[in-house]
Parts: C-alpha cells; structure tokens; sequence
C-alpha cells in the first residue's frame, strides 16, 4: 500500500464520499451513506483492487469481494456501528 493508504478510514471515507456524491448524494444523506459504506472501499484497498483515486484495478469478481468485506469486518469489529 502506498502512504497514504495509513490511514486507511480517511482515505476510504474520500472516496467512498466522491463516489456517492458523483450519483447525487449530499449533505446528511451523504455523510450517512459514508458511515455505511466506507468499510467495503476500504475492504477493496486493503485486497488492492482500489487504487488511492477509487479506481478498481482488476475489478474483482463479486465473491471475492464479499470475502475482502468479511476479512475487514473480522480484523476491525471496532470500525463498525453498532
């Protein structure tokens, strides 16, 4: 991973906020749909198939995705809402 992945949730929390408001989100809706989704961006760089701009790099096929999201989930039950 490159540095500034070290801090993985602020980096995942950027890009997963460009995304969701390139489709229209914004203000509260978006701030809450980052605290959603923030864990599967972050879940695909750490797997390394998210580069520091968002860009998939092989997009991965859907199961492997899912096992990248329950790894992350599994290594940080801390960064989850209850």
């Amino acid at each position: 991973m490159t540095s500034s992945t070290s801090n993985i949730e602020a980096v995942a929390r950027d890009i997963c906020s460009r995304q969701l408001a390139r489709h229209g989100a914004h203000g509260v809706e978006l701030a809450a749909d980052v605290d959603r989704y923030w864990h599967c961006v972050a879940a695909e760089m750490e797997a390394g198939w998210v580069d520091d701009d968002g860009n998939l790099i092989p997009a991965p096929d859907h199961d492997e995705g899912l096992r990248a999201y329950r790894d992350w989930c599994q290594r940080h039950p801390e960064s989850r809402p209850n």
